[in-house]
């Protein structure tokens, strides 16, 4: 069976030799690995062309800079394989992790997903609606792209339509999108077989009302509409992270009377949900930098 693997390159000169060395070293041989040069400005471009050069199974794309999405539907439409992974440039698999999702594939799923540590089990086959509230509450490493499996067939150009300024929160809308078009029971891997490199974006991310309620359309509008009241509780979950990250950021008078937050207290009022007092506590906070000491305390507690 052949696996494609898709890698979305920009700006990784010090990175994705390394990665594209974690492919080609894979114990699952027949592979049709796609890179995607997205505009790279360093040496990444030349990096993938020299590889491409000793290993017939690589390919490169070079393309002007469209972002990650448009990167990996790139490379998505270019791929040979039935089944499909992807990678950033930044990580690298581990040398068993095409074979180990590949046995996994079989007729009665269209998507293997690894590092599922909050399914419990070492593989468990999970029902469709169960994972569908785990994927709308973004459950562990639920939401992010890499480290899985996917059936090409089910990859279609509409998952990764996304403005270029969506740079976080992309693969969250990946997956609500895929979830709501399979029909089949997700397997799943408790294991990780993904090594992630640092977190660039992450790191330099500020989060923002603004950017919260932008990304929060395309959450609504990624859930069926007649399904939309069955998962409403589920969107809270990730939308309160969203709302919390950008209380760090924000003035308590911008995110308070932004409508991002008006609708969360809307539809929590609708479902008679509340706020916990320790919510309430940080929500209560004055200042910035009071409610960033709570949460390095509240991290901190956690952690010891």
């Amino acid at each position: 069976m052949t696996v494609s693997i898709v890698v979305p390159v920009y700006n990784a000169a010090d990175t994705i030799a390394a990665c594209i060395d974690s492919l080609c070293s894979q114990t699952h041989t027949d592979l049709d690995i796609v890179l995607v040069d997205d505009g790279s400005q360093d040496e990444s471009g030349r990096i993938c062309d020299e590889r491409a050069s000793h290993d017939p199974r690589i390919h490169v794309v070079h393309q002007p800079n469209l972002g990650r999405s448009a990167a990996r539907w790139e490379g998505t439409r270019q791929a040979k394989g039935e089944w499909l992974t992807y990678v950033d440039a930044d990580d690298q698999l581990m040398a068993d992790a095409v074979e180990r999702l590949s046995m996994l594939a079989t007729d009665v799923t269209d998507i293997v997903m690894a590092g599922s540590e909050s399914i419990g089990q070492p593989t468990r086959l999970v029902p469709l609606t169960e994972f569908r509230h785990l994927a709308v509450r973004s459950e562990g490493t639920i939401g992010v792209p890499w480290g899985s499996l996917y059936r090409r067939s089910r990859l279609t150009a509409d998952l990764f339509d996304l403005p270029r300024d969506i740079v976080n929160g992309e693969d969250y809308i990946f997956w609500l999108r895929l979830i709501f078009l399979t029909d089949r029971p997700v397997q799943t891997l408790r294991e990780s077989v993904y090594l992630k490199g640092a977190e660039h974006t992450a790191n330099v991310f500020r989060w923002t009302s603004d950017y919260c309620d932008h990304l929060n359309q395309f959450r609504m509008s990624s859930i069926p509409t007649d399904l939309l009241d069955d998962y409403l509780a589920d969107t809270l979950v990730d939308r309160m992270a969203n709302l919390f990250a950008a209380t760090l950021e924000e003035p308590r008078n911008v995110w308070q009377n932004h409508v991002f937050f008006k609708e969360i207290e809307r539809d929590m009022e609708r479902l008679d949900l509340y706020f916990t007092p320790r919510q309430r506590l940080f929500l209560s906070l004055p200042s910035r930098r009071l409610r960033q000491l709570y949460s390095q305390l509240s991290r901190w507690k956690t952690r010891f």
